[in-house]
């Protein structure tokens, strides 16, 4: 086929359209502190007299923010310092009530980190002068300030910037015993149903990634498991990769500080936050010094690829007694070879016949000799593959299909690609069957970079709305592979807002948003460079009649 352009962008998902207003979406996490405020207020016992005067001065609040002093204390400097060298495993400080958690790398939780009042005073000012940008990508979704070093009209904010220069980094240096040079920090904030997925925050001369929380109204001063937002710890195998389940969380907890050394295995990520009735608030950021040491290493890392095969020449299914009959009509191969070279895209409808998809679908609900496996690592993939093996029934026959002779004719017929006949040289195929639930994604990563031309096949079963929603990305668009190791970007998420405009999955990179449809199968012609993800499976998204299954190849020459 004639090489165009990589992709031609002609449909977008419809949630697409709710994110193009910026004003709005900034306005919302503006409207929902508002409201936040006055509990706030309440729990500190400011009248509406003193509530609306708060108001209207922006909330300047002269606070004295000030470390807590039993932490200046040597005997629990010397405490933490030697439970840090030692690298031990699960410890706590009955004086401070501080924790080091060993496994699977060290973490330090530091409970009541400033005086009483101070995380309160902060929130107000978050409330009333922070202007809150939001952050989408395929990595993350959730709002985010400027860093605190350009906020200097918020006082408060400013003052914690300077405790952390002045009295938070000379004593990490004595805990932790590195040489650190300089802060970079800014606010976060997830509301219900934002999001981070995995990643190391391992970028050059990061040292210490840290979170403070900030959660003062009654009753919500500390959250359990179910509000979600948990800080959530990941083992790694012997190639450094994130290995699921999580292996310990972490919930937000008011004024409690958290910190971590960053390294080739630090792998987290933040839990969605799954309440309505308060946001999760974060100052939060790196302590820099040298070059980090693993950082050189970890350059070297590649995701897992695809694996190719040859078409199955035993198989010969008849396609008349599986697919829709229109679609074996010479006229319409025509048809879909001139929409595919001038959009490099399409999608067919009712592509099998309705009793052959209606059954592989009950199967796939059903039947529990099928046998699943999670797909990872955790910072690249997380949703199930079945083991082709255990298919039987429609289910393999379906499968079977998609890497037989007859499936790579009826393509070169749809596309003039040489993927059968006597110009074909070595045409080769993948066929993955995946099963999609809630908490499920892929990321932006090289192993899903398409290396040559390539012909993505995607077909739903059980579709929902929300699940399983594919976006391809323009080549000539920087990407954010290099951010899962923390480009600008990721501590307990958070990130600076130096690249604002690149963090962002703007129209102009989005070339296409493929959304789920029962029996309908996609046909993606893509170029060399094109990039793709699938975008994280929020909670919210329904999924009554069960998990969503999709077929996904691809075909090169």
């Amino acid at each position: 086929m004639e090489e165009t352009s990589p992709l031609k962008a002609k449909r977008k998902d419809k949630t697409e359209d709710k994110h193009e207003d910026t004003d709005a979406t900034v306005e919302a996490p503006q409207k929902k502190l508002a409201r936040l405020s006055g509990s706030l207020d309440e729990a500190a016992g400011v009248g509406e007299g003193q509530r609306a005067g708060a108001e209207t001065e922006a909330c300047d609040i002269d606070v004295d923010l000030s470390l807590n002093t039993a932490y200046q204390q040597k005997d629990a400097t010397q405490w933490l310092q030697t439970a840090w060298s030692k690298q031990a495993q699960d410890t706590k400080d009955d004086k401070t009530g501080a924790q080091i958690y060993g496994d699977p790398f060290q973490i330090c939780l530091l409970p009541e980190l400033l005086d009483k009042g101070s995380s309160q005073a902060l929130v107000h000012e978050m409330i009333n002068k922070v202007h809150w940008s939001r952050k989408q990508m395929d990595l993350y979704e959730f709002y985010q300030s400027t860093d605190l070093s350009n906020m200097s009209e918020c006082r408060l904010l400013a003052k914690f910037l300077q405790l952390l220069r002045k009295q938070v980094r000379p004593w990490l240096e004595q805990v932790t015993n590195l040489k650190l040079d300089y802060v970079s920090a800014s606010c976060s904030m997830y509301t219900c149903g934002d999001y981070l997925l995995v990643h190391d925050d391992l970028l050059k001369d990061r040292q210490i990634a840290f979170i403070y929380y900030l959660s003062p109204w009654q009753g919500a001063e500390e959250w359990n498991e179910e509000q979600g937002g948990c800080l959530e710890i990941f083992s790694s195998d012997d190639q450094c990769f994130p290995q699921f389940p999580v292996q310990r969380q972490i919930a937000p907890k008011n004024n409690q500080f958290a910190f971590f050394k960053v390294g080739s295995r630090s792998f987290h990520q933040v839990g969605e936050v799954t309440t309505f009735d308060y946001p999760r608030l974060t100052i939060n950021g790196w302590f820099h010094g040298a070059t980090n040491e693993a950082f050189v290493a970890d350059s070297s890392r590649a995701f897992p690829r695809l694996s190719y095969l040859q078409p199955d020449i035993n198989n010969k299914p008849k396609l008349g007694l599986l697919l829709n009959d229109v679609y074996l009509k010479a006229a319409t191969c025509r048809s879909i070879q001139k929409r595919i070279e001038e959009n490099s895209e399409i999608c067919l409808y009712e592509f099998f016949k309705r009793e052959k998809f209606e059954l592989a679908r009950s199967q796939l609900l059903s039947d529990e000799s099928l046998t699943w496996r999670r797909q990872g690592p955790a910072n690249a993939h997380n949703y199930e593959v079945l083991d082709l093996s255990t298919a039987k029934g429609t289910v393999e026959e379906l499968l079977q299909l998609f890497r037989s002779n007859a499936m790579f004719q009826l393509l070169r017929d749809f596309t003039d690609l040489d993927l059968y006949g006597v110009d074909a040289i070595t045409p080769t195929c993948s066929v993955e069957l995946q099963r999609w639930s809630h908490g499920n994604y892929t990321v932006l990563g090289d192993g899903l970079v398409s290396e040559d031309n390539t012909l993505d096949l995607v077909y739903y079963l059980n579709a929902a709305e929300g699940a399983a929603v594919i976006t391809y990305l323009s080549p000539e668009v920087e990407q954010r592979v290099p951010v899962e190791n923390g480009l600008d970007g990721t501590t307990d998420g958070e990130q600076t807002m130096e690249e604002d405009d690149e963090d962002e999955c703007h129209d102009d990179s989005v070339l296409l948003t493929i959304t789920p449809v029962d029996n309908a199968l996609n046909i993606v012609y893509r170029c060399e460079g094109t990039t793709k993800f699938t975008k994280y499976v929020s909670r919210n998204t329904p999924l009554e009649k069960g998990p969503v299954f999709v077929i996904s190849c691809s075909y090169k020459e």
